[in-house]
């Protein structure tokens, strides 16, 4: 639940500020502790910032934190006309969203009970040579008050008067003081005059959270009462504006959303592009914050982003513009993203969202999940397990993934001698496309000298459709595979082995059975034609099967370097170029 408070907060006219909280609150909301803390909390004020008064009897005279009482009005006979200015300090308040002030001081006499109109007005600085020669300027009336304290059959006690239009300027513009004057309204009036007791002056603020901010976007409009009937498609930028609300004295809007956690700051009354990664409904959360670093109950506005009518990204698309895109690892091991444009070359890489321990093997491709995203596979391994394991990052659509979302495959048959989770002692793994032809993706995994295919199933089981396939056993550890697809348009997917040691990349092309599916073990018994060279494993430690990345209709190949800089060769007629080009 989020709390709604308020505070009143009791600043003393001393030198050291005194504070107590007076905390209101609904039926829906908790009591909390003031949000202003200090010194002092729950002390009786001691005594004043300063105070002084003025006498027209004595016009040169300085009564400067003078301990008589302050006198206000025309006492007439040796005391005539008088006036008072007190000092308050309210350093406390900077920047606070202040919603009331109220002013009390003890009237300690009066010349009768009769009440009589006094003033309290915003008045210029004053100091030890203010005297009724040298006034300050007055500013504004804040408050009369009509009353008569301190006589026979009135006992001494507090006046109130409101302070609110002057402490909340003061707050606002972060005023460390402000200086109050009493007048008697009618100066003249020899029965008007009144006492104060200086000690007894204290300022009462209530400081609650500042308004929280009111959000909006022409593209992506309120859900809260069920689907727009216009509303955008997921992956499409939107306006969102951060509106204040009518408040006042705010310093940032602060917001986040339930596709992306971070908390991003903006100025009040701001607006922010947000794309929403996914389909279906979304939340953004934004909070205001004051001046004074008080945060206001938290705004929630849901919206709605429209699905691609269930059409999946196509291969190697990992931002839905239709374009190849890359992941990479860097050396540190975080997850680098490169969009694809449609000459062949990439935007700068950006964050991917995760990072992974050494040694990780990463894999781009198919939709794990029911979002029509490629995902993310990552053979780890993991701290205390003593086996990898094999795990799925969900694409957010544009080209990071969920770390917080993972999830880890798995098989039915998982004994440790006659199991099918061959990757918990694997060295490597690569996106296999849909070898089967059932819409789901398939996966590689390279187990010593042994290759094995495993069919991809949205249930997180690698064995629901099948065993793994055996593609060969033996020499497969001195290689590297990928998958480019289907090469030369057979209908069956062909693979590309490069041999670590030398850098010479192969081609070896799938075949289907008897019954026309495809069969994985041919890969294993295939000629091997030679299509590239000096793409050895120390220069080259990664390959990456890139797809079209030119658009010329032949399937290119990409890399990432001993240095950690990401490449990328193109194909030609006759293999692959050995020329390297630069991502990003």
């Amino acid at each position: 639940m989020q709390r709604r408070m308020s505070s009143a907060v009791s600043l003393a006219l001393a030198g050291g500020l005194a504070m107590t909280g007076v905390v209101a609150a609904t039926a829906t909301t908790a009591v909390a502790a003031p949000d202003v803390t200090a010194a002092g909390v729950g002390e009786t004020p001691v005594g004043a910032q300063a105070w002084t008064r003025v006498s027209k009897k004595n016009p040169n005279r300085s009564y400067w934190n003078a301990a008589d009482d302050l006198r206000v009005g025309n006492e007439g006979g040796t005391q005539g006309l008088s006036r008072a200015y007190l000092r308050v300090d309210t350093t406390a308040l900077a920047g606070a969203t202040v919603s009331k002030a109220t002013f009390r001081i003890t009237n300690t006499g009066a010349p009768s009970c009769t009440g009589r109109p006094v003033e309290l007005w915003s008045v210029g600085a004053v100091s030890a040579r203010t005297t009724w020669k040298n006034q300050p300027a007055k500013g504004v009336k804040l408050a009369t008050v009509t009353d008569a304290k301190g006589h026979d059959g009135c006992a001494a006690g507090d006046l109130e008067f409101d302070a609110t239009a002057l402490v909340k300027e003061a707050a606002a513009t972060s005023q460390s003081s402000v200086t109050l004057g009493l007048f008697a309204s009618n100066e003249s009036d020899v029965s008007a005059w009144k006492r104060f007791a200086p000690a007894t002056a204290k300022l009462e603020a209530t400081v609650g959270r500042p308004v929280p901010p009111v959000v909006s976007s022409p593209e992506f409009p309120d859900a809260s009462n069920g689907v727009p009937a216009e509303t955008a498609k997921a992956r499409t930028p939107g306006t969102f504006t951060f509106g204040t609300g009518g408040a006042a004295n705010l310093e940032k809007i602060v917001y986040s959303s339930d596709f992306d956690p971070r908390e991003i700051a903006v100025a009040p009354g701001a607006s922010a592009v947000i794309t929403p990664a996914g389909s279906g409904p979304h939340s953004i959360y934004a909070y205001s914050v004051d001046k004074a670093g008080r945060r206001s109950d938290q705004a929630v506005y849901r919206f709605w982003a429209l699905g691609n009518g269930g059409v999946r990204d196509s291969a190697g698309d990992l931002n839905g513009d239709g374009l190849r895109d890359l992941w990479t690892l860097d050396p540190q091991g975080r997850l680098r993203f490169s969009a694809g444009r449609a000459d062949g070359t990439f935007a700068a890489p950006v964050d991917g969202g995760a990072s992974f321990a050494p040694g990780s093997r990463i894999a781009a491709g198919g939709d794990w999940g029911e979002d029509g995203y490629n995902d993310l596979v990552v053979l780890e391994t993991v701290p205390g397990l003593g086996a990898k394991q094999l795990r799925v990052y969900p694409n957010n659509g544009l080209g990071s993934v969920r770390p917080h979302d993972r999830i880890v495959l798995s098989v039915f048959e998982s004994d440790p001698a006659a199991g099918n989770d061959h990757w918990s002692d694997a060295q490597d793994i690569a996106d296999a496309g849909d070898v089967n032809g059932d819409g789901e993706p398939d996966l590689l995994v390279k187990q010593g000298a042994k290759l094995w295919v495993y069919t991809g199933s949205r249930s997180g089981y690698l064995d629901m459709n099948g065993a793994p396939v055996l593609v060969g056993d033996g020499g497969w550890d001195t290689a590297s595979v990928i998958v480019p697809g289907d090469t030369d348009g057979d209908g069956a997917t062909d693979l590309w082995v490069r041999d670590d040691a030398s850098g010479d990349l192969f081609a070896v092309r799938g075949a289907k059975d008897a019954e026309g599916r495809f069969d994985a073990t041919s890969w294993s018994t295939a000629h091997r034609v030679k299509i590239g060279s000096a793409l050895d494993r120390a220069a080259y430690p990664t390959l990456v099967a890139a797809g079209d990345l030119d658009r010329d209709g032949l399937a290119d190949l990409a890399a990432v370097g001993a240095d950690g800089k990401a490449v990328w060769f193109r194909a030609t007629a006759t293999g692959i170029d050995a020329t390297p080009r630069p991502i990003g």
